[in-house]
């Protein structure tokens, strides 16, 4: 069970293919689940505008996931609101991989948790689940977002899935800004808990069984100073 943590995954996946291909099985099934929405939507707007096929956003996570040799014809595109709660359940049941993409962190909450009641199948899931952004965030048990970060420009804590259950904290996006990179400190000296800062060209993954941890490209750890 891994979960593979990026800020952006064009430029996080060339670092981690290698090890994806070897820990991927052949032939495996993709779950997408594009639910991290700006702003509310309908059915329509998804499959038709938002994450319409063909498209950019749409081409964007696509050609990631064909960098570690999964099928086009493997991944499914989950709806949060013409598929069912029990179609969902299946469809991840029947995958060996998911992928959260970026984007609301608070949306995505919501679609999982209230719209659609699929957390027990994504937090309890066996596979290996891909985020970026947002999709990485939320695969902790708690998770904080900066003022830079946040859509409504402040610092806060949020509850996430759960799958990762709250070993350390993880920010996206970070950038070299002294006061920024203090916050990350602060952070890790008054939750007593690494922060792992993953800027847009870094990666990491996380084994879930063992608690083993890789860093790729540009990560920076943030450990608790002692008093």
């Amino acid at each position: 069970m891994y979960s593979v943590l990026f800020s952006r995954i064009e430029m996080g996946m060339d670092l981690v293919s290698d090890k994806l291909k070897q820990i991927i099985p052949k032939n495996s099934k993709v779950a997408i689940f594009p639910w991290a929405f700006p702003v509310e939507i309908d059915a329509q707007k998804l499959d038709n505008e938002f994450f319409k096929k063909g498209e950019k956003r749409y081409n964007r996570y696509i050609k990631e996931l064909k960098k570690i040799g999964i099928n086009e014809i493997d991944i499914t595109v989950c709806s949060c609101y013409s598929d069912s709660k029990e179609k969902l359940k299946e469809i991840i049941k029947n995958s060996n991989v998911i992928l959260l993409p970026g984007g609301n962190p608070e949306m995505f909450f919501s679609k999982v948790v209230h719209g659609t009641e699929i957390l027990y199948d994504i937090k309890h899931y066996k596979g290996i689940i891909i985020g970026e952004s947002a999709g990485t965030e939320l695969q902790l048990k708690r998770y904080f977002i900066t003022a830079k970060n946040n859509f409504y420009k402040y610092f806060s804590f949020y509850d996430g899935f759960g799958v990762i259950n709250d070993p350390f904290y993880i920010d996206v996006h970070t950038i070299n800004n002294s006061r920024y990179l203090s916050k990350l400190q602060k952070v890790a000296n008054e939750k007593k808990k690494n922060v792992y800062a993953i800027y847009d060209d870094g990666a990491m993954i996380y084994n879930r069984d063992t608690e083993e941890i890789e860093l790729f490209g540009n990560v920076r750890t943030f450990k608790p100073e002692k008093n």
